[in-house]
């Protein structure tokens, strides 16, 4: 494969300068180039500083934005910067060169104009346009420079919204599609999705039918802007943000002219009719009100509090356009499933209630769902990049067309035709060959209803991706172990997966005992390698404080010791496996998580990694070898023979422990420390399990050999003193408590060796004891029993 080795940006607004941001941190430099700085005088014209000023200020917000476009700070290295005028000539050793200015077609054919004077022969030229024709911008382009050019469409913000939609221009050669394909998956970590050059293209035009559909039949059917957003948010597996928060996120004058694009360019959309408006819309957007950019929108933040502190949130009447008190939306469904975890369980409730809402749910579904189908093959071919695309450009936990298959496609066949929708081509092909869903798996391979030819068609899949699911249907027999919490899967070429799968994934005797009969098999030679992995929402969320809860209460502290012991003992077999076992962090990674982590060989880190040792929120420390591994990973620093300081090295890791720091990133988990350099982040998720095997078999080849036990030795009173000075310091500025002071003290006195002289040396073994004892010690006062207590109850930490 052809590779990227350096791209250039044109543009540095919002845009522009996230993606520049993405591309570092998936290890591509940049040159993001954009205006001059407009109102420069005679003299600071011809200063470059000053001409370059609007995009150096634009890379540097990169450093302020919330949430963080990069990895890890430093990574804005990776991004040069200049203008169109002066600098254009830098793009000519560019392989990628990414047009985001702005959204007018007379600009973006000057800013082509420039660039087919200064690229070089081969180099791919993409705009990330969201709606303007990719025809349109090719058509007065040099015949090379077209067959090389293609839209990309990044979704807002680039690093966290998976998707990337592809749509090709009228010369665009196969192997240019494919090279951006390859990049976009395997370099990026996108979910790549094929779209037709079509007004919006696929995600844009979908969601496009989506406001207007809720627009127009809220007030006819007596909804508020609140009980929509009830209704399409979490509760149906939805961001947060649900409808109208979004709209206001994105900007009502931006969404006007979004639909503007489907009305004058989509002239037979059979919606047609609901592609402007309603009045009320449009008066909104007269008014000025454009969302959070301009203060109000379909809410309006006020400085009020209510009684528990919170902002009161002004909600928009539609039918006055006046703002008036929130209003809290009470529906049978929305007060059912928030008992309910399973998402499947929360959609059938959700549209199958009997209460309003969920009527006006299950309508909107049933609308949505056609219009979707109808739009194959207008925006793309296939149902898979019409749910890719609202699962990734939305963050929907499921698709239009899985959701349909949850519901039962008989039964929504059935309340279309009750509520007045008629079936789409789609269906009707399906009715007619009996199929019962439009996804199904046999022998472990996903396969789609293809309505072009009205049969079955695999999933298209990165042949690097690995789906735990399949392995396990696909052969019943590759599941060789399994328990409440964990299972062991033979993942063939000698590597066998252990996957924890209970709730939030945390530790207890179940999945170490998994944890410990796969290290069994690798000693017994049944298996080369481990991989330690799953594809649950997240990693593991460390250990089961209720059970801790339960034990400290009870004063049954060779319980507590048991539960440590046992974390402790698998953490060290596996370290000094005589074959290599490789972790796959991703998501939430916390505490004993990260201890398990701390304890292979090899970790294969998800870009999206929020990890830490965050033991110190429910009053204990790190007990699993967790504390133990940062006096390690400390000690490691520093050469043998040479005489240094070991106070700074340890410093790191105790502020991780004592502050509880969790990282935003895969990048900045190995920033903290918490984990090597020499890991490896991986941007895909679904390619995740798959690059952690071949992690494993990399290291396999290479001759793998256990690591030999590290040089640790005491850093003595003075060094633990000098860590309780600063705690102190903490204390009496208000930033810590009595209990925090103890809590910092143990580990203090675990990382400088407890009661042993400077310089001692000492074993794993010395520090894990001082572990066990501190954790048990912890757990027996009233202040730590009361956070564990207070993180059951709310998810939040107490400091007591």
């Amino acid at each position: 494969m052809r590779q990227i080795k350096k791209a250039a940006v044109l543009g540095s607004g919002v845009m522009g300068a996230t993606i520049a941001a993405h591309l570092a941190n998936c290890g591509i430099p940049s040159v993001m180039l954009d205006i001059v700085t407009p109102n420069l005088s005679d003299a600071d014209k011809q200063n470059r500083k000053k001409r370059n000023a609007l995009v150096e200020g634009n890379k540097q917000m990169l450093l302020k934005a919330k949430p963080s476009p990069l990895y890890r700070k430093s990574y804005i290295d990776m991004i040069e910067t200049g203008n169109l005028e002066d600098d254009m000539a830098k793009i000519a050793d560019c392989d990628w060169i990414i047009e985001v200015v702005m959204e007018r077609l007379d600009i973006k054919k000057s800013v082509f104009e420039k660039v087919a004077q200064h690229r070089k022969p081969g180099s791919i030229v993409t705009s990330n346009t969201s709606g303007i024709p990719i025809r349109a911008m090719a058509e007065s382009m040099p015949k090379e420079m077209s067959q090389h050019f293609m839209g990309t469409h990044f979704f807002n913000p680039p690093r966290y919204l998976k998707l990337l939609e592809l749509i090709p221009g009228p010369d665009t050669l196969p192997e240019v599609i494919e090279l951006m394909a390859q990049v976009g998956e395997n370099i990026l970590g996108k979910g790549i999705v094929y779209a037709k050059d079509t007004p919006n293209f696929v995600a844009n035009r979908l969601i496009t039918f989506a406001m207007q559909y809720v627009m127009h039949t809220m007030v006819q059917d007596g909804l508020s802007v609140e009980e929509v957003d009830a209704l399409t948010g979490p509760a149906i597996g939805h961001a947060s943000s649900a409808t109208f928060r979004t709209a206001d996120l994105v900007g009502l004058d931006t969404l006007q002219k979004v639909v503007a694009n489907v009305k004058n360019g989509c002239p037979d959309d059979e919606c047609q009719a609901i592609m402007s408006g309603p009045d009320w819309f449009d008066q909104m957007v007269a008014k000025g009100y454009f969302g959070n950019k301009s203060g109000s929108g379909f809410y309006k933040a006020t400085n009020d509090r209510d009684e528990k502190g919170k902002r009161i949130i002004l909600g928009l009447d539609p039918t006055t356009l006046e703002y008036r008190p929130p209003i809290k939306p009470r529906f049978e469904c929305t007060g059912k499933v928030r008992e309910v975890e399973d998402l499947a369980d929360k959609l059938r409730i959700m549209h199958g209630s009997e209460d309003k809402g969920a009527q006006w749910l299950f309508k909107f579904f049933a609308n949505m769902a056609v219009y979707a189908a109808n739009r194959i093959p207008e925006i793309s071919d296939d149902i898979v990049n019409i749910d890719n695309a609202v699962r990734w450009g939305f963050a929907w936990e499921v698709g239009i067309f899985e959701t349909w298959d949850i519901l039962g496609f008989d039964d929504v066949c059935a309340r279309m035709e009750q509520v007045g929708v008629a079936l789409p081509p789609i269906a009707k092909a399906m009715k007619q060959k009996g199929a019962k869903s439009f996804y199904k798996t046999e022998n472990g391979v996903d396969l789609f209803f293809d309505l072009a030819s009205k049969s079955y068609k695999p999933v298209p899949k990165n042949p690097k991706e690995i789906k735990l699911v399949s392995v396990k249907t696909g052969d019943p027999k590759r599941e060789v172990a399994k328990n409440e919490s964990a299972s062991l899967i033979d993942m063939g070429d000698g590597i066998v997966c252990c996957e924890f799968h209970c709730k939030m994934n945390v530790i207890d005797a179940e999945l170490t005992a998994m944890l410990s009969q796969g290290v069994d098999l690798l000693e017994e030679d049944k298996f080369d390698g481990m991989i330690i992995a799953n594809q649950g929402p997240h990693f593991c969320a460390g250990a089961n404080i209720f059970l801790v809860l339960g034990a400290a209460m009870q004063g049954d502290f060779a319980s507590l010791e048991a539960m440590v012991r046992g974390l402790q003992a698998v953490g060290m077999r596996m370290k000094y496996c005589h074959k290599p076992v490789v972790a796959a962090p991703h998501h939430y990674t916390f505490g004993g998580g990260v201890e398990i982590c701390l304890h292979t060989d090899k970790c294969v880190i998800a870009g999206e990694t929020y990890a830490g040792l965050v033991e110190v929120g429910v009053g204990v420390i790190p007990a699993g070898g967790g504390t133990k591994e940062m006096l390690v990973r400390a000690l490691e620093h520093i050469p043998e023979n040479v005489q240094a300081d070991p106070f700074q090295y340890v410093r790191r890791g105790f502020e991780n422990i004592a502050m509880a720091k969790v990282s935003t990133s895969g990048g900045e988990f190995i920033e903290l420390g918490y984990v090597r350099p020499s890991d490896i982040i991986e941007p895909n998720f679904e390619l995740q399990v798959g690059r952690a095997k071949d992690v494993c078999l990399g290291l396999i080849k290479m001759g793998y050999r256990p690591p030999r036990p590290p040089r640790l030795w005491a850093l003595g009173e003075s060094a633990e003193v000098a860590f309780l000075q600063a705690v102190w310091g903490m204390k009496e500025a208000g930033f810590a408590s009595e209990h925090d002071m103890l809590i910092a003290g143990k580990v203090a006195h675990i990382l400088c060796g407890g009661d042993r002289i400077q310089g001692t040396p000492i074993t794993e073994q010395d520090v894990l004891d001082l572990e066990c004892e501190a954790f048990c010690s912890l757990c027996g006062t009233e202040k730590t029993q009361q956070r564990i207590q207070h993180m059951l109850a709310s998810g939040k930490p107490l400091r007591n």
